[in-house]
């Protein structure tokens, strides 16, 4: 059984309970640890294994989802609906489980008795550098919902109350601190501990998914502060350099199936696979396929249907302006091998026979997280067989894999150089990144590349149209025609990974998921009536009157136009009543005020 796989039943009782009480409301740790924990590094292994499930939470575990497929309540990835309407609640909420400091308090706890154990300078490093690197986390989520927040680098005790009730840091300062435990994390983690364990590249390719995140955040949304651009250049370049850490390895490669990547198993020993959850029938499973396999769809989006390439390597509106495929398999053809492993090269309309799948409202059903061949032998016994049934699914959830880490590279190294000309950015840039990426067996898409600030594919430049239609009338500074493809690939190869919806506040561009600005997102599959005679009733398109068109998936209320207190969560009024009870301000996010 994989080490990862049990920390569920490893950890002490009183740990866990440990990490589900409030970070204000809780009592010192040396209450619920013995005296005599702290001697060895096998009881350090075993006390970190509680940080692994928030960080590396992958299918998530029995019925709730993990990021992957479900894990955002609000993402273009998924056609619009009314249950989808609003990005932020109205008002202030009076708790958020999103502020929390539980698993900030537990690192610094680590830190504070990992001198302890009966190991050399070496060892106990490592383990400061797994701690840090788990502390480097938290605060980079923190950081990116919030904005300023305490920084905390010791256990408070109940009788500091000065620093127990601190008001928030400038978040500038907090992200030099992150970026201070990650160089930390990643001189001092060892290169290899074992399968399913924080190394040195697992740190890496954190820091370069947290610190991307952060550096374009600030780049897009603190415009022309000059604190904020000097720190959005060190975030880029400190991004860039972490996945080169990874690249330059040698120790990762793009795995030969793509598919494999979401329907295995048993991920150790995948080439590309620098982090995984492992799931063990009878011990931890989830229920993704069983989602995927039975449940009804709210289905994909027009938006991200028509994000793939044609398989020319050219967008689908400029090989057509007006292309309108009025069946699947007019959709389907010719296109980027990745859109039929992601999404079922049918459609799955409700009131027909969609056997032996689940209809999918918009009718484009996905597929990434399953092996429809695989399947389709097994459904005639689906009832014995754990792929159909909720709560015992056991494929592995891959957290953290090298194609990302590539387009967290080459993204960084393009916004860095737009920050700071001086720090190139080349073809080069986009062979060692996007082009591995394409040159994946099965999929083996043309190459991308560049001619200054635009794309070109066989030497030929081109423009997508639905870049400026977009553009234009969306909030904030217009993306070059470049830019576009490099974010196009990157929704392409993690579609449905749960990136989605930061990607879209850290750009700037929740637009994107307004109507107004981008209309493809209400609308699923184009189809012919007639040709689905089943269809139900509910299943209409934009003019009713219509006999044919594009299925329109929210057919009440439009979603409102995304605002400024939509890029970023309020303190929960909870906590500032906490902080007023004990005579101290915590306050609260401006735009939120």
């Amino acid at each position: 059984m994989k080490t990862f796989a049990k920390y569920c039943i490893l950890l002490l009782p009183a740990l866990l309970a440990g990490c589900q009480s409030s970070f204000l409301n809780q009592e010192p740790f040396d209450e619920f640890t013995d005296a005599e924990y702290w001697r060895t590094e096998d009881q350090a292994r075993t006390f970190m294994y509680g940080f692994y499930p928030s960080v590396f939470s992958g299918y998530g575990t029995g019925t709730a989802h993990g990021p992957f497929l479900m894990g955002q309540t609000l993402n273009d990835d998924f056609s619009s609906d009314v249950s989808q309407n609003n990005l932020q609640p109205e008002v202030v909420p009076v708790s958020d489980g999103a502020w929390s400091f539980t698993n900030i308090r537990k690192a610094n706890y680590v830190l504070e008795n990992i001198n302890r154990i009966d190991a050399n300078t070496a060892t106990k490093n490592h383990w400061r550098g797994v701690a840090r690197f788990f502390r480097a986390c938290y605060y980079s989520n923190l950081t990116f919902t919030f904005g300023d927040v305490p920084w905390y680098d010791r256990v408070p005790q109940s009788t500091d109350e000065a620093y127990l009730y601190k008001d928030r840091d400038s978040r500038f300062f907090v992200d030099s601190c992150i970026m201070a435990d990650f160089t930390y994390a990643m001189d001092s983690v060892r290169q290899a501990d074992g399968d399913l364990q924080v190394n040195k590249f697992v740190v890496a390719g954190m820091a370069s998914r947290f610190l991307l995140r952060e550096g374009t955040y600030l780049k897009y949304h603190y415009g022309s502060n000059p604190e904020a651009v000097a720190m959005a250049e060190k975030c880029l370049r400190f991004a860039k350099d972490a996945a080169l850490v990874v690249m330059n390895s040698g120790k990762y490669s793009i795995a030969p199936s793509y598919n494999a990547l979401f329907t295995s198993d048993d991920l150790a020993g995948n080439p590309e696979v620098l982090m995984y959850r492992h799931y063990v029938d009878g011990v931890l499973a989830h229920s993704t396929l069983a989602y995927s396999y039975t449940e009804t769809q709210a289905g994909l989006s027009k938006s991200l249907a028509e994000a793939f390439l044609c398989a020319d390597g050219r967008p689908v509106y400029v090989k057509e302006a007006f292309w309108t495929p009025r069946t699947a398999e007019q959709f389907f053809a010719n296109r980027d091998p990745r859109l039929k492993l992601c999404i079922r090269p049918k459609y799955y309309i409700k009131g027909c026979d969609c056997q032996p799948y689940a209809y999918a409202l918009s009718g484009f059903s996905w597929n990434k997280f399953m092996n429809d061949e695989e399947a389709e032998k097994l459904f005639a016994n689906k009832a014995a067989n754990p792929l159909f049934n909720r709560e015992k699914n056991i494929t592995d959830a891959p957290c953290l894999r090298y194609a990302e880490v590539l387009l967290n590279y080459v993204e960084a190294a393009y916004e860095l150089n737009q920050l700071n000309p001086s720090e190139p950015f080349t073809q080069t840039d986009i062979d060692k990144s996007i082009n591995l990426i394409r040159d994946r067996e099965g999929v083996e898409m043309p190459h991308l590349g560049m001619a200054g600030s635009n794309p070109t594919v066989g030497g030929v430049a081109y423009d997508d149209p639905k870049r400026l239609e977009i553009e234009n009338a969306a909030n904030g500074e217009i993306t070059s025609s470049l830019l576009w493809e490099i974010r196009r690939e990157r929704r392409v190869e993690l579609c449905l990974e749960g990136f989605r919806l930061n990607d879209l506040k850290r750009w700037g561009k929740l637009d994107y998921v307004w109507n107004g600005c981008n209309p493809d997102i209400r609308f699923g599959a184009y189809i012919v009536a007639a040709d689905y005679p089943g269809k139900a009733d509910e299943i209409v398109f934009e003019d009713p009157s219509y006999t044919e068109g594009y299925i329109l998936r929210n057919t009440q209320k439009e979603r409102d136009r995304p605002v400024e207190r939509n890029y970023i969560s309020p303190v929960p009024t909870g906590q500032i009543q906490l902080y007023e009870a004990h005579g101290y301000k915590l306050t609260q996010t401006k735009e939120w005020q």
